[in-house]
């Protein structure tokens, strides 16, 4: 396997190509070393929502609650800074166990497994489109 590398030269401040041969063995040493994925949120016991997607992926938002509010407002319990979510894009609530989401009439819609919904229950895994941010729902069991 060849490598060719670019070096600018000081004399002339022009790129001069370098042909090295590398060897299998010396590419696998510098390989970098990737950790295995996990999940994403240690689970205890509580339902979560998860940005998978957005300028806070990885934020986790327990669901404490039986109502919560998700929107550009301040007020809101969850906070998108997203220009396209309405003031209070959407709510979950609390019914029998499960929480359910729904809509509160924006205007970009909100989106269950890429379908607009209403109102819709959520189960673990979903993945709940609230503007360009990508939240998924942990049950926590």
């Amino acid at each position: 396997m060849e490598d060719t590398r670019f070096q600018l030269s000081a004399a002339t401040g022009v790129a001069e190509a370098d042909q090295t041969a590398r060897t299998l063995p010396d590419v696998a040493s510098s390989a970098q070393v990737v950790p295995a994925p996990r999940e994403s949120v240690e689970s205890d016991g509580r339902p979560r929502l998860v940005i998978n997607r957005g300028p806070d992926a990885g934020a986790s938002f327990p669901l404490e609650s039986p109502q919560v509010t998700i929107g550009r407002d301040r007020d809101c319990d969850i906070v998108v800074d997203d220009m396209t979510v309405s003031r209070v894009h959407a709510e979950l609530h609390l019914r029998d166990g499960n929480y359910v989401v729904v809509d509160g009439g924006s205007l970009n819609g909100t989106y269950l497994n890429r379908q607009p919904v209403d109102v819709a229950e959520l189960n673990d895994g979903d993945e709940l489109w609230i503007g360009r941010v990508r939240f998924t729902f942990r049950s926590g069991t």
